[in-house]
Parts: structure tokens; C-alpha cells; sequence
């Protein structure tokens, strides 16, 4: 056939000059439409499961399941780029689905605590959460029963509760979200009421909006917020126990109640256990160094940090060097102030 010459299937066949020419033509011909249309049905197998690559179902795998943990972990120590690679690869997997998203979402959180004004990060944090938001919304539309669908939207909402609080300092914002994060976390909890992930979403909603303020009490209880403070705790510490992926999640949420109650000695203990879990998560130093300052304990902070720099020269633990000199020099300025000013209380706690 020349080229150019479009193709005959007549094309494939020797001229007819007997029977056994006949029965040799159409033998050749059928195997090589046979090889055609074989290589074909490849090409459209292939075409298509490249068009579906995209949306893949998520499924947790074991692999799955290591690229979480991994991610997770480098998120804890502040191994930021780490997890974000971690997170993306689940992004690659599974761009229908939530979870990716949220994670980098989470990853924009770490980092904002330390750069609170710093617009561009609110804007990555919310480009992220939006397509946390809208993935979710999408998968639970399509699948209502999808559990994961449900727990990752609750957490994408959960992300943005945090942060209005954190970061922007938005209160009623941080309540509405709440409120939508809380609805997702009890869908999914229907669905799987042993999964105790679940009740960290659900007890930190339980609590805080237990533990309202009088005065914007009547304002939440129009609005729907409403909660068990104690229930909400017990819940908490369940899942700082015995959670799956989210038991430090839920000890920093802890955090917040432990200080929020006045339980100092728990508050303490609680973040010197996770400085030791995450020796190089320079926030679990700044957030110790205010406590230390707000309990007026500038000398056991400072001793605290001094072993801490001797723990990272000495035993190679892999700590922050350099935020846990600059929170110890932060305590060293206090206590120097504060001794300077003379010892009137009213003074040091102006100063602190």
C-alpha cells in the first residue's frame, strides 16, 4: 500500500486464483484484523485508565496508610517540605478527595503561628481549604455514606475553625465553622461509631462551645452552638489515647482545654511530652517559653531550655538550636526586666 493510500481491509488479501488461495487470503486477513482490533481495545484500556487516573476511589491502603503516618510525623517535627511532599503525592492519588488538601492545608497552619500577619499564608491556607471544601462536598453529594469523605471534610472545617482562632483571631467565623465541621464529624460517626478519630472534631465542639462566655452564650445558642464541656473533655483525652492518626491532634487541642481549666500541672506535663516526641518543633518551645512567662516561672524555664540546648549538644537529639536559644534569651530579658523593675507583683505582671 503506498503511502498516503487510505487502508482497505481488501488491501490484506492475495488475489483469489483457487480455493486454498481463498481459504489462505481470509485466514491471513482475519488474523491480522484480529491483531488490530486487539491492539485497539490495549489502546482504549490504557486511554481509559489514564482518563480515570485522576479519580481514583480512595482507598487506605498500607501504602496509603505509610504515607499518612510519614507525613504526619514530618509535620510534628516542622519537617514542613517532608510532609508536603508526603501530602502532594495524596493529591496525585486522589485529587477528587479531600484529604490531600487538608493536610497542606494543616502544613499552612505550622507555619503561620509563627508569621501571624503574613497575608500570603492566609491565602495559601484558604486556597487549600477551599479545595478541601469543595472536594468533600462533592465525594459526600455523590457517595452520602462515604466515611472518609465525611471525616475529611470535618477536619477541612476543623482547619479553619483553628485558624480563625489562631491566627486571624475571628471568633464567630471560628464558630460557624465549628458548627459545619461538627455536623460532618456526626455523619461520620454514625457511619462508624467506634472510630474514635472521630471524637476529636466532636469533643473539641463539645467543649468550647460548652465553655462559651456568658456574654456570647445567648449568641451561640441562637446560631445552634451548643455543648458539653465535660463530655467534650473526656472525649479529647479518648482520643489523645487511643486515636488512629489523631492522637496528637488531639493532645494540642488539649492543650487549650488544659489551660482553658486552669489545669497548669497537666498543661506542663502534656507539652514537655510532646517537645520530647518532637524534639524539633520550635512552637511546642515558644508555646512553653509563654507559659513559663504567664506563671511567672522564668528560672525553671530557663533551666528547662538550658538542658534542652545540652540534650541537642550532647545525646545528638535533633532539636531547633537556634529557637531554643532565642526562647531561652526571651525568658533571660524577662527575668531581667522584671528584677530590674524591683519586686512589686503589680509591676512584673505589667511587665509579663
Amino acid at each position: 500500500m503506498s503511502r498516503g493510500q487510505p487502508y482497505s481491509i481488501m488491501a490484506d488479501m492475495k488475489p483469489i486464483g483457487s480455493h486454498s488461495n481463498f481459504k489462505w487470503s481470509c485466514s491471513l486477513w482475519l488474523r491480522r484484523a484480529s491483531l488490530r482490533v486487539l491492539m485497539g481495545s490495549l489502546i482504549g484500556c490504557f486511554a481509559v485508565s489514564g482518563s480515570l487516573a485522576g479519580q481514583t476511589p480512595f482507598a487506605l491502603t498500607p501504602d496509603v496508610d505509610r504515607i499518612i503516618r510519614s507525613g504526619l510525623d514530618h509535620m510534628y517535627h516542622l519537617d514542613l517540605q517532608a510532609a508536603d511532599r508526603q501530602f502532594d503525592e495524596l493529591v496525585r492519588r486522589f485529587p477528587d478527595h479531600p484529604i490531600g488538601y487538608m493536610y497542606k492545608a494543616e502544613l499552612v497552619w505550622w507555619q503561620a503561628l509563627r508569621d501571624k500577619n503574613n497575608k500570603k499564608l492566609q491565602d495559601r491556607f484558604d486556597e487549600y481549604t477551599d479545595k478541601a471544601i469543595d472536594a468533600g462536598n462533592a465525594l459526600i453529594k455523590k457517595s452520602p455514606g462515604d466515611f472518609h469523605g465525611h471525616l475529611y471534610l470535618a477536619s477541612a472545617y476543623g482547619n479553619r475553625t483553628r485558624f480563625k482562632v489562631t491566627v486571624t483571631k475571628s471568633y464567630f467565623g471560628a464558630m460557624r465553622s465549628g458548627m459545619k465541621g461538627n455536623d460532618q464529624n456526626q455523619q461520620a460517626c454514625a457511619l462508624r461509631p467506634n472510630y474514635v478519630d472521630c471524637l476529636i472534631g466532636i469533643g473539641a465542639y463539645n467543649y468550647f462551645a460548652g465553655s462559651l462566655p456568658a456574654v456570647i452564650k445567648p449568641f451561640a445558642w441562637m446560631l445552634g452552638a451548643r455543648g458539653d464541656r465535660e463530655q467534650g473533655l473526656k472525649q479529647l483525652e479518648l482520643a489523645a489515647a487511643k486515636g488512629e492518626y489523631g492522637q496528637t491532634e488531639a493532645k494540642i487541642v488539649l492543650l487549650g482545654v488544659y489551660y482553658n481549666e486552669k489545669r497548669f500541672d497537666d498543661y506542663h506535663r502534656l507539652l514537655t511530652a510532646l517537645i520530647d516526641q518532637y524534639p524539633s518543633n520550635h512552637v511546642f518551645y515558644m508555646w512553653l517559653a509563654d507559659f513559663f512567662i504567664n506563671q511567672q516561672k522564668l528560672d525553671e524555664g530557663i533551666q528547662y531550655f538550658s538542658n534542652l540546648i545540652k540534650k541537642g549538644h550532647s545525646q545528638g537529639i535533633k532539636i531547633s538550636l537556634d529557637y531554643a536559644n532565642r526562647e531561652k534569651s526571651r525568658l533571660e530579658e524577662k527575668r531581667g526586666t522584671s528584677q530590674s523593675m524591683g519586686s512589686s507583683p503589680a509591676l512584673k505582671q505589667a511587665v509579663s
